[in-house]
């Protein structure tokens, strides 16, 4: 085999380029000159590049030469070499390749994953429909495309407040991370996105006097409702679960509530027990059937509400004041947790604790129906 050489030949077919520099043997085809010195210094460059890179880099523009060198240089910095960026970027691609699935079309099947989990319909809801608001604008995107820095500017340019836009990152991270386990993507982008920093608020409770007239009002506007506002003022049952709670899941008897795995938020059953002064609001609809909360209630609610005149109403405050009036009287974080159905004590002991006066739980705990209150109660039970 004759050795590759870089001899300028002339060139007879054409009366401006006359020269050329035969680079066949390299794969590379024949390059053109218009003078024999643009020809030799041509032949000078590509016989210096074999000799400093061997034949692969015979024929390179010296725009690519230069982008070759300094992307080899930078990635010396980091010990990385060519070979790993190209397997690198070649395997981001080919991922692109095998995956077509849009976030669209994913985040569908994620909703739906979750109504076969068992998850709440309000979880349901709220998910659907932050990840419709995520797709209007990356929708038709396959979801190995999209980046970090693409949804952190996307959260951070919705017109929300910190606490709604942490609700949206929390929900579109679910998506990545389905993504994620399928292997549709190396790691999810969401977690690599800045958190909205959110203010430290305590949790709105009722004041004694507020839940005393709360349910004085509830037991001569609406006797109806008045068993689903005491059971959650004292006996901490999520809003959720009391709208699932049937009168046979309340044992007076025995004094206790369960709540069953199936209607739980962390779908496992927990007993409750009843105390004294709920036992009392609750003792005049002993033997009912069906649901606590009764038809109409949201109705019933408002005029109860109005008839109370709270200019108020604290969000999850039945939950939350049963926490806090809970835990200033016995002092036990553990236990308080188990009943509201916590997995840790920790949350409940750094939000709750010194929350209210220990001489306010023990008013709280004594909230009792009045004479008048029990005998209007006691006779709409029994119509």
């Amino acid at each position: 085999m004759r050795r590759p050489s870089f001899k300028v030949h002339e060139y007879k077919h054409s009366k401006s380029h006359r020269f050329y520099i035969n680079l066949r043997a390299f794969g590379k085809g024949r390059k053109f000159f218009k003078t024999r010195s643009e020809a030799d210094a041509e032949a000078m460059r590509q016989k210096t590049l074999m000799e400093r890179h061997g034949r692969d880099a015979i024929g390179l523009p010296q725009r690519e030469l230069s982008d070759f060198i300094a992307a080899k240089r930078k990635l010396e910095e980091y010990g990385k070499t060519i070979g790993d960026a190209v397997e690198y970027f070649v395997d981001h691609l080919e991922r692109i390749r095998r995956c077509k699935i849009t976030v669209a079309e994913l985040a569908n099947e994620v909703v739906e994953i979750k109504r076969k989990d068992g998850r709440s319909a309000k979880y349901i809801t709220d998910l659907d429909q932050k990840l419709r608001r995520f797709c209007q604008d990356f929708g038709v995107r396959p979801i190995a495309t999209v980046a970090v820095g693409e949804i952190d500017k996307w959260l951070r340019d919705l017109n929300y407040l910190p606490k709604s836009r942490a609700q949206y990152r929390a929900n579109i991270g679910v998506l990545f991370s389905h993504a994620e386990r399928l292997g549709m993507i190396d790691r999810n982008p969401v977690l690599r996105t800045g958190k909205p920093k959110l203010v430290d608020a305590p949790p709105e409770i009722f004041s004694v006097d507020e839940l005393r007239d709360l349910l004085e009002s509830a037991s001569s506007v609406a006797p109806e409702v008045l068993p689903m506002l005491a059971t959650g003022a004292f006996a901490g049952l999520r809003e959720a679960e009391i709208q699932r709670l049937d009168w046979g899941e309340v044992d007076l008897s025995r004094g206790h509530i369960e709540v069953k795995a199936a209607k739980a938020k962390s779908a496992r059953r927990r007993i409750i027990p009843i105390q004294p002064n709920l036992a009392v609001w609750l003792q005049p609809y002993s033997g009912m059937t069906g649901r606590v909360v009764p038809a109409g209630a949201r109705r019933k609610l408002a005029r109860v509400r109005e008839a109370a005149k709270l200019t108020r109403w604290a969000n999850n405050g039945l939950r939350h004041s049963f926490a806090s009036y809970r835990l200033a009287a016995i002092h036990d974080a553990p236990r308080v947790s188990v009943e509201l159905g916590h997995t840790s004590p920790q949350m409940l002991y750094s939000t709750f604790r010194e929350l209210v006066l220990p001489t306010e739980a023990e008013r709280y705990w004594t909230i009792l129906p009045t004479e008048e209150t029990a005998n209007v109660v006691a006779f709409s039970a029994s119509v």
